[in-house]
């Protein structure tokens, strides 16, 4: 696995671990965090028009497993927050000036 899908994954348990109010064990929110870390990753792969037929199929799969594990550990039934990023996520601020 990729340093930089390593590191996307820690920094989303970083702030996944200050959040009082959401359940699942360690286990459930380090799968979240990988699983999170890779969905952005091939997300971007394919906005950016550089994903092949495999990665649509990767990206699906990757979006069923998120979408249950978002759910799992009370961060809503939605994989993007407000501002289509993950939820609660505090890396992805978008400054409008």
């Amino acid at each position: 696995m990729r340093e930089s899908i390593k590191d996307r994954a820690a920094a989303i348990r970083d702030y996944l671990d200050r959040q009082d109010d959401l359940s699942g064990g360690p286990a459930v929110i380090y799968k979240y965090s990988m699983t999170a870390a890779q969905w952005e990753t091939m997300r971007l792969l394919i906005d950016k028009g550089k994903g092949t037929p495999a990665d649509d199929r990767r990206f699906a799969d990757l979006s069923q497993v998120l979408r249950a594990l978002t759910k799992q550990i009370g961060l809503g039934d939605s994989i993007t927050g407000w501002n289509d990023f993950l939820p609660r996520d505090p890396q992805r601020l978008i400054d409008d000036s």
